[in-house]
């Protein structure tokens, strides 16, 4: 087993902030890239729909799919994928889901309204939106926290 290498900054370092930067920063091409990579998706989405989505999953993801129906995960697969989970990792996961949840909706906007007096109506009308798409990672960095992280505030909205 390799060791740990964990490098330690100090606040109070002479050159903390450059090496706080060189720690967290994307290498500006590295970013350019993916940022590049993301509008070349977005595009094609805009452009083919299904067949780019359909597309990207088997060039991406990997999986074959012959419509976007395929890629829904069956309830009785999600149910033999909960029951595969330990109870100590489905506990876990739970707490998260529920404090994830709580703080979003902590979050939510709330709609309001008043009116001048010369009758004007003016004000805020917050609304859900109709669908949300969510992108998490696979392969080497599966995480569920990914998932949480990305789903639940997607449904709270």
């Amino acid at each position: 087993m390799s060791e740990l290498n964990i490098s330690r900054l100090h606040s109070d370092q002479p050159d903390f902030e450059k090496l706080l930067r060189a720690k967290v920063n994307w290498e500006e091409s590295v970013d350019h890239q993916v940022q590049e990579t993301v509008r070349e998706i977005l595009a094609a989405v805009r452009r083919e729909g299904d067949a780019a989505l359909l597309r990207y999953t088997q060039k991406l993801d990997r999986i074959d799919a012959g419509s976007v129906a395929e890629l829904k995960v069956s309830p009785e697969r999600q149910e033999q994928a909960f029951k595969a989970i330990g109870r100590e990792k489905r506990e876990a996961l739970e707490v998260a889901a529920a404090r994830i949840r709580r703080y979003h909706e902590k979050q939510l906007p709330d709609s309001w309204e008043y009116r001048e007096k010369d009758g004007t109506r003016l004000g805020q009308r917050v609304t859900p939106v109709d669908r949300a798409g969510i992108y998490v990672p696979g392969g080497k960095a599966a995480y569920p926290s990914s998932v949480l992280m990305n789903a639940i505030p997607a449904r709270v909205a």
